[in-house]
């Protein structure tokens, strides 16, 4: 079976795709695995077949399991507290037990005394609270991420939202060794949390802990955009360090075979103090097979070794195949064991690093575009300066501050003063690339019939590679310009009415990508809140919502993006999207207008050189044979609403009225000037307030089809039960973002379709 383990592997990983949808398409995998199978590797076909059979029967049976006991209706809870708690800002959050049933805890502390009080609170702790269970959220917007099939696939089906926690209704009780390893953890995080340079915390945390939640937001993101995350999670170089300095220590003191069992009591551990990522089981138990093997003297090839962790940690729990850390871990790792050879038959260390890193960015390709929508150019050339950098400097200086310390802390002052400068540096370095000069590749999310062209063209890649045949790297470059062209060759065109919460943003794509206009981009409306309450990562639409949306769909461009008026609900995110993109041309109301956030937005875009457009009634625009209508404003008038660009235009078989904020005065000036004035589509003006869509506006536009932009829950009680009512009394369809999610209409020439995110 040497070297063939991987075929099992491969097996069990099909067994389980098969039981978790898609029947039709895994079976012709799983038919083309067979064929290969018998033609190529005859002996192992039926224990192959059996393997997928037997993962396949598995994973039914543990999804079928995998449902909740409890009810909405349940309102007392006694709860035990069995992960890390976290305390950002005003928010608690943790995972906790009710029974056997795993919940995800969210409280909002409602002051600073009782923040410092819950502060006492740790794992081991039970309480009895009141609240109430929510399920979690589906995904509003077209590609967004899943939070209940996240928490799903973690054995979670709801949220718990207590109305209060006091401490007198929880007790301590005796402490798991897993709980009693978790604040292990915690005392570790914060011995770094206290005593290092605010600097290097986030850092050191990372490279020790498996915690990134000190990471500074911009710091962490510029690291995702360069392809360096993978640094600041603990994989298998960590490891592989780590045990191998550990072995060399226990060997001069005690014999091998003792100095093994050491490790393997130990590893289990350190799996535990840190986080137990994907990334970090599958190297402490690829280290583990690794001593077993060489304690038994018994010699194990490295790809059955990761072939075996793959098996068992799918056996632990065979929804870890779904999480993008578990298959990027295992993907890279994979084509860098089967990439050895050329790898090393490079004599240059320049050459190694270099082929090691494109290896891995190679083989991480399809994974990256999939989750995170583009690569960025640096990736590879930076990896090469900071791989050997984190691993045999930052690494090994983070260790040695951190053991230091708790011998005496005057030990650890050198190593954390040169820590401190080359972590500075580093950062340096990552937001200068990151910020102005990220050379990303936005390609959006590959369908899958680009996720097999990109697995077909790696694969041959990689074959040829072996063979010195580098220019075979042509075939992934063909798929990616294919990939990156592919928009402009689609036939179809959408609209999507995002769901920007309280708020308006619209996308509008032309058939063949002829056009991308952006209405609005949303605004993140701000909340006063006191010092305490502040979180260190704050939700923001433009960066949690619409750049995402944007790069998704492999947007690079935006040939013009229309602010229909001065309210923060509606361009509150447009700097966000100026910074994320190249965008052609901006579009705002022709008169005069006192409304300071569009005057920013003006002087930011004639910065960055966007070409300024003022439009009012009369201007129109024409692409691609699709007109543009600017129906107002007309004139200057005293509050922004009344002054919102309104336009007309007919996408798809439909006539499509936008009207951003108008109020009754607008309406009234708009059907006075267009008499004949109807539309199929109408965007709901002010987000369904009863200050507009009035009877008389309704009576002349016929609409057939209301779409209403509007935050669940808000504060403004939007949209009126008035103007649903008038809406409703001429047999409008109506679709709203706060019950639909986003509202998607795909069209080609003369028809077109609309769907909605929720059902």
């Amino acid at each position: 079976m040497r070297g063939n383990i991987v075929y099992i592997a491969l097996a069990a990983v099909f067994g389980i795709i098969a039981g978790c949808g898609r029947p039709n398409i895994s079976l012709v995998f799983i038919a083309l695995y067979a064929i290969f199978l018998f033609t190529r590797k005859r002996r192992l076909f039926l224990f192959s077949i059996i393997t997928i059979c037997l993962f396949y029967m598995y994973f039914v049976y543990i999804d079928h399991h995998n449902k909740t006991k409890l009810s909405s209706n349940m309102t007392l809870f006694t709860i035990r507290f069995v992960a890390p708690i976290s305390v950002d800002g005003d928010q608690l959050k943790s995972i906790v037990k009710v029974g056997k049933e795993k919940l995800q805890l969210i409280y909002y502390i409602k002051s600073a005394q009782e923040k410092q009080e819950l502060s006492s609170l740790t794992p081991k702790a039970v309480c009895t609270v009141k609240g109430r269970l929510e399920r979690p959220a589906l995904p509003r917007n077209p590609n967004a991420f899943d939070y209940r099939r996240y928490l799903r696939f973690h054995h979670i089906h709801w949220i718990l939202k207590p109305q209060s926690i006091s401490l007198q209704d929880c007790h301590n009780t005796s402490p798991t060794l897993y709980e009693w390893l978790l604040s292990l953890r915690e005392k570790g995080l914060h011995t770094v949390e206290t005593h290092f340079p605010s600097e290097t915390v986030g850092i050191v945390q990372a490279l020790l802990y498996g915690e990134r939640g000190q990471l500074d937001e911009t710091l962490l993101e510029g690291y995702q955009k360069l392809g360096l995350i993978h640094l600041l999670a603990i994989s298998g170089l960590h490891v592989t360090l780590l045990v191998g300095a550990m072995f060399s220590i226990l060997i001069r003191f005690i014999t091998k075979e003792t100095a093994t069992i050491i490790l393997l009591i130990f590893l289990p551990i350190y799996i535990v103090l840190t986080g137990a990522s994907p990334s970090v089981i599958r190297a402490s138990f690829t280290a583990m097979i690794f001593l077993v093997s060489d304690y038994w003297k018994s010699a194990l090839s490295p790809l059955d070794a990761l072939s075996i962790t793959l098996v068992m940690m799918l056996l632990l729990d065979p929804y870890m195949l779904w999480d993008v850390g578990f298959q990027l871990s295992f993907i890279v790792t994979f084509a860098l064991i089967l990439s050895s050879q050329m790898i090393l038959s490079h004599d240059s260390v320049f050459w190694r690093l270099f082929f090691t890193a494109f290896i891995a960015q190679l083989s991480a390709l399809p994974f990256l575009l999939y989750y995170f929508f583009e690569v960025s150019l640096w990736s590879i050339p930076l990896n090469i300066i900071f791989v050997p950098l984190y691993s045999f400097v930052i690494m090994p200086l983070s260790f040695a501050a951190v053991g230091t310390h708790y011998i005496h802390s005057l030990l650890s002052f050198p190593f954390i003063w040169l820590l401190q400068k080359i972590i500075v540096i580093s950062s340096d370095v990552v937001a200068f690339f990151s910020s102005n000069h990220s050379l990303s590749l936005v390609l959006g999310r590959p369908s899958f019939f680009f996720l097999i062209c990109y697995a077909a063209a790696i694969f041959a890649a990689f074959v040829q590679m072996e063979k010195r045949r580098y220019f075979s790297i042509g075939w992934v470059a063909f798929v990616i310009t294919l990939h990156a062209w592919s928009p402009y060759m689609d036939r179809y065109g959408e609209v999507v009415l995002l769901d920007v919460g309280q708020g308006d943003c619209i996308y509008i794509e032309l058939p063949y990508r002829k056009g991308v206009y952006l209405i609005d981009t949303g605004g993140t409306l701000p909340h006063q809140r006191q010092p305490w309450q502040e979180r260190k990562r704050k939700w923001d639409v433009g960066k949690d919502v619409v750049v995402p949306f944007l790069k998704s769909n492999g947007v690079r461009y935006i040939d013009k993006l229309i602010a229909t008026h001065g309210d923060l609900d509606h361009i509150g995110a447009a700097e966000e999207i100026i910074r994320h993109f190249s965008v052609k041309q901006m579009i705002i109301g022709k008169g005069e207008t006192k409304n300071s956030i569009q005057e920013k937005l003006v002087q930011l875009a004639e910065r960055q050189n966007i070409e300024v457009v003022k439009i009012s009634r009369g201007d129109r625009w024409i692409e691609d044979g699709i007109s543009f209508y600017a129906l107002h404003p007309w004139k200057t008038y005293r509050d922004d609403n009344n002054h919102s660009i309104v336009l007309y235009t007919k996408l798809g078989g439909l006539s499509w009225l936008f009207t951003g904020d108008l109020e009754e005065t607008g309406e009234k000036e708009l059907i006075n000037a267009f008499p004949r004035l109807e539309a199929d589509v109408l965007k709901v003006s002010h987000h369904g307030s009863d200050t507009s869509t009035t009877e008389l506006f309704l009576e002349k536009v016929q609409p057939k089809i209301a779409l209403i932009s509007v935050g669940k829950h808000n504060r403004y009680h939007h949209p009126s039960p008035y103007v649903i009512e008038r809406l409703r009394k001429r047999n409008v369809i109506i679709l709203r973002t706060d019950q639909h999610g986003a509202i998607r209409y795909i069209y080609s020439k003369n028809r077109g379709t609309f769907s909605v995110m929720l059902p």
